[in-house]
């Protein structure tokens, strides 16, 4: 009888335990059902749309191959508009402006890169479109506003890749004897790499800046 009792005590216990702390129990278990649902539906959306951003860019690929026409603007501008986020929109909206300047439109290029720019701070094609743009810029004649452009880039971007740039840029900028040494520095990289670095020593050699000036610099 008293083993009853105590049963019996033990179930109200329990039940009084429940009321008290059963739904707390449920809400948590909910959430973190939510949670864990949740995120797997946003790995699985992510994933889908990294394969279909990967598929379109490819079908731009394909139709920029051709040259600049009008299908392939339209598929980069789609591009652009349903994976702002991506990479790939980034690789999209550098080629549309190579395309665009193919077509001597430098507006529509600037344009472009300056949205790889928006899109891409801190990365390294951020940089590389800050270069381009610091090419246009310097194809146009304004040298001072193109030497503002590439000082734009991180640390990351003033390697020997920018050095030719710079030096063409100081060179349009008269200042012959930082180009020089620019351009002797851009030599040596290229050549430890493997390069044939004579349109470099043409553009050094046509400054006229003795060695000795340079070295001194």
């Amino acid at each position: 009888m008293e083993q009853n009792i105590s049963e019996r005590e033990q179930l109200e216990e329990i039940k009084k335990w429940w009321n008290a702390n059963g739904k707390s129990i449920l809400l948590g278990l909910s959430i973190g059902l939510a949670a864990l649902f949740g995120y797997r539906y946003w790995q699985d959306t992510r994933n889908a749309n990294a394969e279909s951003a990967s598929l379109n860019y490819d079908h731009f690929l394909e139709l920029a191959s051709k040259g600049p026409n009008a299908d392939a603007t339209k598929a980069g501008a789609t591009m652009l508009e349903a994976y702002p986020n991506s990479d790939y929109a980034q690789l999209t909206a550098l080629l549309l402006a190579r395309l665009a300047v193919e077509e001597h439109k430098l507006d529509v290029a600037k344009k472009n890169l300056q949205w790889v720019v928006e899109h891409g701070q801190g990365k390294a094609l951020a940089n590389v479109a800050h270069a381009r743009l610091a090419q246009l810029l310097l194809a146009e004649g304004d040298a001072k506003s193109a030497l503002a452009e590439l000082d734009k880039t991180s640390k990351a971007g003033s390697d020997e890749r920018y050095t030719e740039l710079r030096a063409d840029i100081l060179a349009a900028l008269g200042k012959a004897t930082e180009a020089s040494r620019l351009y002797s520095k851009a030599v040596e990289a290229l050549t430890a790499n493997g390069g044939d670095p004579a349109a470099l020593e043409l553009k050094r050699d046509a400054l006229g800046v003795s060695d000795e000036s340079t070295v001194a610099k």
